[in-house]
């Protein structure tokens, strides 16, 4: 009894003790380049201490007890390492401890981040075990199915437009302020140093940014973040191009604390995939860092992609089965014997960001950049004035055009059989006539206020944009306690974008005139109303000059995010705030003859203040089983090309304008076990009081329309699953479904104006689209794979998908009391016009292979690690050529006959069988 009482002060006093000998262990880990090593398994051998590590090579274990340890890092791309740890201070940091690379598996797992995985004895139970959280920057199955074998039917992850998932660069966002979309193209075909990700899933938490309900992205291309390498690669394929020329440097850290990096890449492709298309383009990268002490890096970064491509157009079914293929394309003739695409894109708007980091201390962290994009995005199409629409498939010159012999079936009968074998047998017929055009240019000599020489009848002309944008971005992480993260941004956007029409090509001709015969034709008693430019009359054009609008968007936007992080042993949550301001104002660079008092100048001033909240819970069951819920509610402003009622010849913008409403959330379930991961996420997201506008020509008032929807609510419902499992002597398996229900779950609110008429077609005209599903690709999409990977560094994959769920974008002014007018409801007729086409499913199958060979092990005297890396996919290797990428019904309808196919639906097509072969040099 004695002996109990004299143990019993100890007892009281072991937890104090116990806690008086545990410690925060924490390091960082980097390759032999100096690079941080994002995502590796790191464990203390014996317990349940592990962790990946973050995106500086940081990882952190807190209540170590005092005591000897063997710490392991594991990463399938490294040589494994091991090493004795003394854990015996209340704060232990082993600096840098480097791994050795094991490239020849890199080439082939460049997207395999590991995540933790936990044998049967580190699997515990007892409540006072500390579980791993999840960590969000590991490989997302489901979204590298969504990236890659989704990406043939150009799915998107729920349905959400691009402005739902947020991008940036070096902290910077990397979004046009005017539509909201991520600016992917100003980086595109530089691969190799846009390696370095983080990214935020879904409604997930981020430690860069609030993030959008679709999730966020965050690259970081400073030098220092390069490999250290010389790669020079080649790529075969037969897609948008046909070559790829790729070389890319990488000094890693030196010695003085320098790092610079610089990759450029050349594609090219006489012809596409699709007829009449080409591509050139060039994509340059230069960035360099310097790191001053231990504290600061400073860092600046250049890159751009120049893209000349011509384009494929969409087309009615009709033309698909007189062409014999569903990649015909419309925009394309011969010229002189040669092909000419009369729609070509032209893209170049390189991006220069600075960048400083300040490494406070060990718990806290600031980077500040400021980025400046600029440049042109151009796309050409084909004007005329006065003359026939040169369009090889205009209606009026299809088979199913009647003209005039409807009380004559025999005579249209005969009409249609010739037109058809016409455009059947001639492939010219069925293109763009050139030489016509150009004699038809010819032929108009003309005198026209005092200037001699030919009017150009038809002329080449480019759509426009100059964009100038200034984002300033600050980034700063703090570890609050060893519970708690804190992680805050500011930002500010400005961004002028100039629109307007230039004259690219006279075809033959020696002038054009600044004059709008649309609007000529819709005023004929007004002599002012066919100027493009009032103050400028009759204006002579030359290639080169601007014409028909000129305006240019002001946009502005401050905001600033908070975000709070818990981690507990099993519970982790997070809450996220947001606040922006956003103002807009157009401002016209002519006086339009119309719109006189209203075109020239700047617009009233548009101002929103938003907010958005954003939180969630994780539940670690174990280290295997994770369960998880978040939600978030916010607010955003109307984006400007969207909120006027005809943006190229007035100021006026549309009533009652508001902001759009988001609500979205959701719950699932995470596997993370040795042989098998897997996820499960159930999704609700309402989007409320959006905006929208669409704009098309209308052939009853031979005259361009803009036609605004308001209040437009969508809802968006679905399960994303992805499971993928180790099947035992380098077999594994993955199966991905996502099952959506994206839907239109309110009347929206229709506007329409002709661009040349001083009134409103339409105003607050009731849709009838409840219930009709947004047109956003397949809705539903699947797909099942197998990989074998060898120990001999090479790999084989075959994946076979399936899409189903694809709805054709439904024409607005067809769900309207107009449309239905005289049409008894319930009526076959009434059901046509209502009805929404819906496409067939279809499969696809793909294959993929690499090889990576170690050069050293063959040629002893190569004094850095070489490695020679082949790649070759097969995608759609059945050529199902009939899977239905998108489509839409045209913006017209007949009101007159209720002939819901006199304008019918355009479509696009999947490719069929293509192939990418690469083959690369690597020097480390």
């Amino acid at each position: 009894m004695k002996r109990r009482i004299l143990l019993l002060p100890f007892l009281l006093l072991l937890p104090f003790l116990s806690l008086a000998q545990q410690a925060v262990l924490s390091g960082t880990i980097r390759d032999e380049s100096n690079q941080p090593v994002t995502g590796a398994n790191v464990s203390l051998k014996g317990t349940n201490f592990q962790m990946v590590t973050d995106s500086l090579g940081g990882f952190r274990f807190d209540k170590v007890p005092f005591g000897d340890y063997q710490l392991e890092i594991k990463r399938v791309d490294f040589a494994p390492v091991s090493q004795p740890v003394k854990v015996d201070a209340p704060e232990s940091f082993f600096g840098t401890i480097l791994t050795g690379v094991n490239n020849e598996v890199t080439v082939n797992n460049a997207d395999n981040i590991p995540t933790v995985s936990l044998n049967d004895e580190e699997v515990k139970e007892s409540s006072s075990t500390s579980v791993a959280s999840v960590l969000s920057a590991a490989r997302d199955p489901f979204v590298s199915a969504a990236t890659f074998n989704f990406s043939a039917a150009r799915f998107r992850i729920r349905g959400y437009d691009d402005e739902n998932f947020l991008t940036l660069m070096n902290g910077v966002p990397m979004q046009d302020l005017a539509t909201g979309r991520t600016m992917y193209n100003t980086w595109s075909g530089l691969n190799d140093v846009m390696r370095s990700r983080e990214n935020s899933i879904g409604l997930s938490a981020a430690p860069f940014t609030f993030g959008g309900v679709g999730g966020a992205y965050h690259i970081d291309s400073r030098a220092s973040k390069q490999r250290r390498q010389l790669s020079v690669g080649y790529a075969a394929s037969n897609r948008a191009y046909e070559n790829r020329f790729m070389v890319t440097y990488g000094s890693g850290i030196m010695n003085k604390g320098w790092a610079y990096s610089l990759s450029y890449s050349r594609r090219w492709a006489e012809e596409g995939f699709v007829p009449g298309t080409f591509y050139d383009g060039h994509a340059y990268y230069a960035a360099v860092e310097k790191m001053i002490g231990d504290k600061h890096s400073i860092s600046l970064t250049g890159f751009g992609s120049s893209v000349i491509n011509g384009r494929g157009g969409s087309a009615i079914r009709e033309m698909y089965d007189i062409a014999g293929t569903n990649y015909y394309n419309p925009n394309w003739g011969y010229q002189n014997g040669e092909k000419r695409n009369a729609v070509v894109g032209n893209n170049h708007q390189p991006v220069i960001i600075l960048s400083h980091e300040w490494k406070i201390d060990d718990k806290a962290n600031v980077q500040t950049s400021i980025g400046y994009t600029f440049g042109k995005t151009r796309l050409s199409g084909m004007d005329w004035f006065n003359a026939a629409d040169p369009r090889p498939d205009y209606y009026r010159r299809l088979p199913s055009f009647d003209p005039n012999y409807g009380e004559d079936p025999a005579a249209y009968a005969e009409y249609k059989a010739q037109i058809d074998a016409l455009l059947r047998n001639n492939e010219e017929e069925r293109q763009i006539k050139w030489d016509q055009l150009y004699a038809a240019n010819a032929m108009a000599d003309t005198n026209f206020n005092g200037t001699t020489g030919k009017w150009s009848k038809y002329i080449i002309g480019d759509r426009v944009t100059d964009n100038k944008r200034l984002f300033a971005n600050m980034i700063y992480n703090r570890v609050m306690s060893d519970h708690v993260t804190l992680d805050a941004g500011l930002q500010y956007l400005t961004q002028t974008s100039e629109y307007y029409r230039e004259v690219n090509d006279l075809l033959g001709g020696d002038f054009y005139v600044d004059l709008n015969q649309f609007a000529e034709l819709s005023n004929p008693n007004d002599s002012a109303a066919a100027q493009n430019d009032l103050d400028n009359p009759n204006r002579i054009l030359k290639e080169g000059d601007k014409y028909q609008y000129d305006y240019v968007a002001h946009i502005n936007r401050a905001g600033a995010w908070f975000q709070s992080t818990f981690k507990y042993d099993r519970m982790d949550y997070f809450l996220a705030l947001n606040l922006s301001s956003t103002s807009f104002f157009r401002e016209g660079k002519v006086r339009s003859g119309i719109f006189s008092d209203n075109s020239l100048g700047d617009s009233e001033k548009q101002n929103f203040f938003n907010y958005g909240f954003k939180g969630g819970a994780t539940y670690k069951y174990n280290g295997r089983n994770y369960f998880f819920a978040n939600a978030a509610y916010m607010t955003r402003a109307p984006y400007f090309d969207n909120v006027f009622i005809s943006p190229r010849t007035r100021n006026e913008i549309v009533k009652d304008l508001t902001d759009e409403k988001v609500f979205s959330t959701e719950a699932g379930y995470l596997l993370k076990a040795p042989r098998i991961k897997g996820k499960a996420v159930a999704y609700y997201t309402q989007f409320m009081d959006a905006t929208d506008s669409k704009i098309f020509y209308h052939e009853d008032f031979r005259n361009f329309v803009t036609y605004t929807l308001t209040n437009i609510d969508r809802r968006h419902v679905g399960v994303e699953i992805a499971v993928e499992a180790a099947l035992g002597k380098g077999f594994s398996a993955n199966a991905v479904a996502a099952v959506g229900q994206h839907v239109y779950s309110d009347r929206p609110i229709g506007t329409a104006a002709l661009d040349n008429a001083d009134s409103l077609l339409v105003e607050n005209e009731t849709l009838y689209m409840k219930n009709l599903r947004v047109s956003n690709g397949a809705q539903s999409a699947y797909s099942f794979g197998l990989t074998y990977r060898s120990r001999r560094f090479w790999f084989v994959n075959a994946n076979l998908n399936y899409f189903d769920n694809l709805y054709i974008d439904a024409n607005p002014v067809r769900r309207t009391l107009a449309a239905l007018d005289l049409v008894n409801e319930g009526d076959a007729l009434w059901k046509q016009i209502l009805q929404q086409e819906k496409t067939e499913g279809q499969f696809t199958l793909d294959l993929s292979g690499g090889w990576s060979w170690r050069l050293n092990n063959k040629f002893k005297d190569l004094k850095r690690q070489t490695f020679l890396v082949l790649n070759l996919g097969v995608s759609n290797v059945l050529n199902n050529q009939d899977l239905v990428t998108g489509g839409f019904e045209q913006l017209r309808y007949d009101f007159a006959d209720k002939n819901v196919n006199k304008f019918p639906t355009r479509y696009t097509y999947a490719f069929g069988t293509t192939f990418f072969a690469n083959i690369v040099l690597r020097i480390n």
